[in-house]
C-alpha cells in the first residue's frame, strides 16, 4: 500500500525548508522568476493583475510590481475574514498603501486604496507553499485562493509562484476544494 504524505506534514516540511533559506538567497531566486514572468505574453498583455505581498520564505515579486506600478493596474488581495474570500484592491504605492492584515499578511489599506472588480483582472499571482506538476496547490490552508479562483473570469490567467523545491509529485488534492492554476513558474522555468 502506497501511503501519500498529509498536506499538513508537506506544509511543515517545505515551511521548514522555504524559513532556512538566506535572504540573498531569496532574493537571487525570486529574481530568476521575475525574469521569467517578465518575458511571458500573458505578463506583458495584462492590463489589471493582481500580486501577493509575500511572507518570509515566499518569492518576492516587488521588483515586478514596482516596474508595473506605472503601467499596469496593480491589485494585491485584503482578506475578507467574514466571507473566507479575497477582494482585490488597487494599490500606487508599495509603502504608504499597505498595512498589517490577518495572519500578518500586508494588505491594502481600504481607507487609502479602492476596490477592483474581480472581473477585470487579466491575471492573478498565487503564492503556494507546493505545487503538483498537474498545477494544483497547497496553500496555507485557508482555502482563500481556492474559493477566489473559483470566482474569476474565464479570460483571467492564473500563475502559481514558487521555488523548484516546492513542486512535489506526489501532492494530496481534495477535489472539488482544491484549485488549479494556469500555470506555474519557478526560477528554472514554466510548468
Amino acid at each position: 500500500m502506497i501511503m501519500v504524505e498529509s498536506k499538513e506534514n508537506i506544509r511543515k516540511k517545505l515551511l521548514r525548508q522555504l524559513l532556512s533559506f538566506a535572504r540573498e538567497e531569496i532574493e537571487r531566486r525570486s529574481k530568476n522568476v521575475e525574469k521569467i514572468i517578465s518575458n511571458l505574453s500573458i505578463y506583458k498583455s495584462a492590463k489589471a493583475i493582481m500580486v501577493y505581498y509575500p511572507l518570509k520564505g515566499e518569492v518576492n515579486l516587488l521588483g515586478i510590481v514596482r516596474k508595473a506600478l506605472n503601467k499596469k493596474e496593480v491589485c494585491f488581495p485584503v482578506i475578507d475574514l467574514k466571507n473566507k474570500n479575497l477582494v482585490p484592491y488597487i494599490v500606487g504605492d508599495l509603502e504608504r498603501d499597505f498595512v498589517k492584515g490577518p495572519y500578518g499578511v500586508r494588505e491594502p489599506d481600504i481607507k487609502k486604496t479602492r476596490q477592483y472588480p474581480v472581473e477585470n483582472l487579466d491575471l492573478v499571482f498565487v503564492p503556494g507553499i507546493a505545487f503538483s506538476p498537474s498545477k494544483y496547490r497547497l496553500g496555507r490552508g485557508g482555502g482563500f485562493y481556492d474559493r477566489f479562483i473559483k470566482t474569476l473570469s474565464k479570460g483571467t490567467k492564473t500563475i502559481g509562484v514558487a521555488f523548484d523545491c516546492q513542486i512535489i509529485n506526489d501532492l494530496p488534492v481534495s477535489i472539488p476544494h482544491d484549485e488549479r492554476v494556469d500555470f506555474v513558474v519557478t526560477e528554472s522555468g514554466i510548468h
